[in-house]
C-alpha cells in the first residue's frame, strides 16, 4: 500500500454511483473543494439532496446507464456505492477499462483507491488507514491520536509564526534546521502534548529573541 494525497482543483470531476449514506460520508471528503461532484442515482440521502439544490453537486436523478460512461471517462475519482452487486461489477469493470482511480464500497479489495479514516486537529491533518484489517481499528486508532494530539491544536499557529521568524532570521537551510533541531526536541514535543505549550512558547520566543539580537 501506498498512500498519496490527492488535491482536487477545478478540472477534477469526482463521480458517485449510488447517493445512500456512504457515498454522502465519501462525498463530504470533496465538498469543500474547487472540484466538480456528480452523482447518478434515482435517489439520495437528504443531505446530498440539499447540496444538489444548493448546486453545490450536479445530481442525475436516475440509475446508472452505459450511456453515463462518458461521465466515468471524464472523471478523476470514481466511487461505486450502489447496493447492486452486478451493477457494481460493470461500474468496476468500466473503471478499469479507462484507467479511472475506482472506490468499491462493498468489496474493498477492489479498489485502486481508498479512503483513510482522518483527524482534522487545526492544522495538523492525519490520515489514518489499517490496509483493510477493519474500520473498528480505525476509529480506535483515530480517538487514541485525537486523545494524544489534541494539545497540539493549540500550539500549531504559533509554530507557524515561528517558523517564518525563523526563515527570515537564518537565510541557510542548515541554520534552520540546526534551530529547529535544537528547540524542538522530542522532550520538547513531549511537553506540548502534556499540555505545557505556554513554557515551551515562552522558551522559543526567547530563543528567536536572542537570534534577532545577534543580527
Amino acid at each position: 500500500m501506498v498512500s498519496i494525497t490527492f488535491q482536487p482543483t477545478t478540472e477534477d470531476r469526482i463521480l458517485f454511483v449510488g447517493g445512500g449514506e456512504v457515498a454522502e460520508r465519501r462525498m463530504q471528503l470533496f465538498i469543500e473543494e474547487p472540484c466538480q461532484i456528480v452523482v447518478i442515482a434515482p435517489t439520495v440521502t437528504d443531505t446530498i439532496s440539499q447540496w444538489a439544490k444548493e448546486n453545490r453537486i450536479t445530481w442525475c436523478n436516475r440509475a446508472f446507464t452505459m450511456d453515463d460512461e462518458e461521465h466515468i471517462i471524464s472523471s478523476s475519482l470514481l466511487f461505486i456505492c450502489t447496493d447492486n452487486h452486478e451493477r457494481n461489477d460493470t461500474l468496476y469493470e468500466l473503471g478499469k477499462k479507462h484507467r479511472v482511480w475506482t472506490n468499491r464500497s462493498d468489496d474493498p479489495s477492489a479498489c485502486s483507491f481508498t479512503v483513510p479514516s482522518s483527524l482534522e486537529l487545526g492544522d495538523l491533518h492525519i490520515a489514518i488507514s489499517a490496509n483493510n484489517v477493519g474500520p473498528r481499528i480505525n476509529r480506535l486508532v483515530r480517538q487514541d491520536m485525537m486523545n494524544r494530539y489534541s494539545q497540539l491544536q493549540k500550539a500549531m499557529p504559533r509554530l507557524k509564526i515561528f517558523r517564518e521568524e525563523v526563515k527570515l532570521l537564518l537565510p541557510t537551510p542548515e541554520a534552520r534546521q540546526k534551530f529547529w533541531r535544537d528547540n524542538l526536541t522530542v522532550e520538547t514535543f513531549e511537553a506540548i502534548l502534556k499540555g505545557d505549550w505556554m513554557i515551551i512558547e515562552e522558551k522559543l520566543n526567547h530563543a528567536i529573541s536572542g537570534i534577532r539580537s545577534k543580527s
